[in-house]
């Protein structure tokens, strides 16, 4: 049992920062109905941007995030004007051989860049741990986890409260009718796809404080990101964090109980089954 308690806590942990990144895919795809498989590759390349703040710079990857954030909401727009607006209107071949190019692009600069091996920060601020009962929690992980809830709660707020948020949602209802009120359609695009892509940011300098980081690393959180997306549904930030959390859990215990190979096995079952149950996601309103 108290292996069990151990597995759920480190599983909903990370299933906390798998929302993080899910929401910012869910930003992109619910707005725009773009298939994004470069979304994990962005989390790849904010962990090693927080890698390289870290070695050359001396900043603590939990302090990344200040200056990676707004990087990642340009580079995000960059790459809506640059390939996404072009692609819009065409066939849903096009749109997946941009966003699978621009992956492989991605990945390929890592690489370059940063070499094939995998890296990691020696020290953070936010390093050791500390017991609750019969559960070891590391210190990294918790704040990393309520860094990622408090993020999830103010895009909600700002989703909800503000003009632009607002803009974002109405263009994901209904493009016609936001259109006729005045909401600028290609701006709230580019903000969606910015705002979506700056996520991953936060979350990448996140996990460098408790991880290493690889050029392949943008497949697993890709994968990750879209079973967590499915089993969510559009709609419901809610739901993304239980949904992330689930998957989180779900992961943990394979690799407790089963093999840790097999990790990803039982979430690809999980998105399987939901696909074949419940294609809409368990908590979507559409």
């Amino acid at each position: 049992m108290d292996a069990v308690i151990q597995l759920l806590v480190n599983g909903a942990l990370m299933g906390c920062i798998y929302a993080l990144i899910t929401l910012g895919l869910s930003l992109i795809f619910g707005v725009m109905n773009i298939v994004n498989f470069a979304h994990g590759d962005l989390v790849m390349i904010s962990m090693y941007m927080a890698f390289w703040m870290g070695s050359y710079m001396g900043l603590d990857a939990s302090l990344t995030p200040l200056i990676t954030f707004p990087m990642l909401f340009l580079l995000g727009i960059g790459i809506y004007y640059a390939l996404i607006d072009r692609t819009l209107r065409q066939k849903y071949v096009t749109q997946i051989a941009v966003t699978v190019g621009l992956m492989t692009f991605l990945r390929a600069v890592a690489q370059l860049a940063w070499k094939a091996q995998p890296r990691s920060l020696p020290y953070s601020l936010i390093s050791g741990n500390f017991q609750i009962g019969s559960a070891t929690i590391m210190t990294s992980r918790l704040i990393s986890a309520l860094v990622s809830v408090l993020v999830i709660v103010l895009v909600a707020l700002f989703l909800s409260r503000t003009w632009p948020g607002r803009a974002i949602r109405a263009v994901s209802d209904d493009l016609d009718a936001s259109s006729l009120v005045g909401v600028n359609q290609k701006a709230t695009y580019a903000l969606a796809f910015g705002l979506g892509s700056a996520l991953t940011a936060i979350a990448g300098g996140m996990l460098m404080t408790f991880q290493q980081v690889d050029p392949t690393m943008g497949l697993r959180f890709g994968l990750l990101s879209w079973c967590v997306l499915a089993l969510t549904g559009l709609g419901s930030i809610s739901g993304l964090l239980i949904s992330g959390i689930i998957v989180g859990c779900a992961e943990a215990l394979a690799m407790g109980f089963w093999d840790p190979r097999a990790r990803l096995l039982v979430v690809y079952l999980i998105f399987i089954l939901v696909l074949w149950l419940r294609p809409r996601g368990v908590f979507g309103r559409k």
